[in-house]
């Protein structure tokens, strides 16, 4: 089965022809680009979009690829509402990469003197942000030196040089705690970011769980097959996808830092410039004729890539926890909302801690009792103003891991405070009370068509 980034834009347009809008006018990096999309988006469109001319720039550039949910569910040949249990499944079903030669992201390779990043789009979203340009859409390949296993995960490149950029590691993830590793040894860190990659590359990269679990194992169960993988050209122990559009191979050195931002993050601030390891460039590689991808930071993409991988790691943690745990939804950045079949009331305390102290990505958590509309900010909402006393049902956690990019953080190790409330209703309530119910024999025997005239 062929599967890459040229193969899903391909069936995107096949299957969902309204889902993809072509430019063919020149398009400048700087700003432009994110407000095509901003324009797009307040028009409630989040269509992939395919830039056929970038000023400056010789390469086509494709963005918000996996913007909506009917693209991520044609990825992974499912229905958009069984995309959750689609990543679950591809979780429990691993499939081990399959080395292969030649690969076509290898068809042009550029080392040493000849490399040159500022080839690449000079893309640059906000006012706010650094006038350097971004790589956003980059899926670091990195080797743990104690266990030997590869770990792939999305982290910002900002260009800095002709083959330099700084790289932001989120500090308690698993690449920064690898790094760690490196410093504590003096010793660089082989990379390799791959760039154009087909959705379900990117799903398994952003997968959350258990460190000896491999994400190219996850992609394969998500594709049903082996994702085929090359040696890289300067770093022989790392292995990227065979399709991938472009590589960049080199090292992170030990104690090596720049200043890197500002950027506006998925929270969709920016908290300004930080000090960031550098990642030293010692070969690119692509494809003829590539295409490049880029995650316009801070909108639709942005946040809705990740939602499958966070609910699976989210839920099956409440459930160790509570196993009546029903659903989880991320609603927002860094907000949970969880429906409970509760069989006592200390149950929700109890999952909200669970989520709370067990990812640095959750901040505030809202349990629901079984049945509410946990997508329906007015029913979540009546439920927190009618089942919650604020003294009784709300509960703060200070000093718990966070993220940088939370822009109320005031530590610079992401250390926070966080919330969760407890909007189900007592088991034992003190009042009697029940729910405004019409009878539902009455209304089954309602029809409306024939009562308003319009049958």
């Amino acid at each position: 089965m062929s599967q890459d980034l040229r193969s899903f834009i391909e069936a995107v347009r096949r299957e969902y022809p309204g889902e993809i809008v072509d430019v063919h006018r020149e398009v400048a990096p700087r700003y432009e680009t994110a407000a095509i999309l901003a324009k797009l988006e307040h028009g409630y469109r989040s269509p992939l979009l395919f830039f056929h001319h970038l000023a400056g720039c010789e390469f086509p550039l494709v963005s918000n690829v996996c913007g909506s949910l009917n693209r991520l569910a044609l990825a992974l040949g499912c229905k958009p509402g069984d995309i959750r249990e689609r990543y679950a499944q591809a979780c429990n079903s691993l499939i081990k990469p399959r080395m292969t030669t030649p690969a076509p992201v290898q068809e042009i390779v550029v080392e040493s003197d000849q490399l040159d990043l500022n080839i690449l789009p000079h893309l640059v979203y906000h006012e706010q942000d650094t006038p350097h340009p971004y790589i956003t859409a980059a899926i670091v390949v990195a080797r743990d030196p104690d266990s030997g296993e590869s770990n792939l995960s999305y982290h910002r490149l900002m260009i800095s040089g002709r083959n330099t950029t700084a790289i932001y590691m989120e500090p308690g993830k698993h690449l920064h705690s690898i790094y760690q590793k490196y410093e504590r040894t003096d010793q660089p860190m082989p990379i390799a970011a791959f760039i154009g990659a087909h959705p379900v590359w990117s799903l398994g990269a952003l997968f959350s769980g258990p460190q000896e679990i491999e994400e190219y194992e996850i992609i394969g169960g998500l594709q049903g097959e082996p994702l085929d993988v090359v040696e890289c050209v300067t770093q022989a122990s790392l292995q990227v996808p065979a399709a991938a559009e472009f590589v960049l191979e080199g090292v992170v050195p030990s104690q090596k830092r720049i200043e890197e931002g500002p950027f506006g993050e998925f929270t969709g601030y920016s908290i300004g410039a930080l000090s960031t390891p550098v990642f030293d460039v010692q070969a690119m590689t692509y494809r003829r004729n590539p295409i490049f991808q880029d995650i316009t930071s801070g909108h639709r993409e942005h946040l809705v890539l990740p939602v499958p991988s966070l609910e699976h790691h989210l839920l099956g943690l409440a459930r160790q926890c509570v196993p009546a745990v029903q659903k989880v939804k991320m609603v927002a950045p860094l907000s949970l909302v969880v429906t409970l079949d509760k069989s006592d009331d200390s149950q929700p305390r109890s999952v909200i801690e669970a989520l709370l102290k067990g990812d640095i990505y959750t901040k505030l958590v809202i349990v629901l009792d079984s049945g509410t509309n946990m997508g329906d900010l007015r029913e979540v909402l009546t439920s927190v103003a009618l089942q919650v006393q604020p003294d009784r049902d709300v509960f703060i956690f200070t000093d718990q891991p966070g993220t940088q990019l939370d822009p109320s953080c005031e530590s610079s190790d992401g250390q926070t405070s966080k919330v969760g409330i407890d909007a189900t209703r007592p088991l034992s309530p003190r009042r009697l009370i029940h729910r405004n119910v019409v009878p539902k024999n009455i209304l089954d025997s309602i029809d409306l068509s024939e009562l308003l005239g319009q049958g």
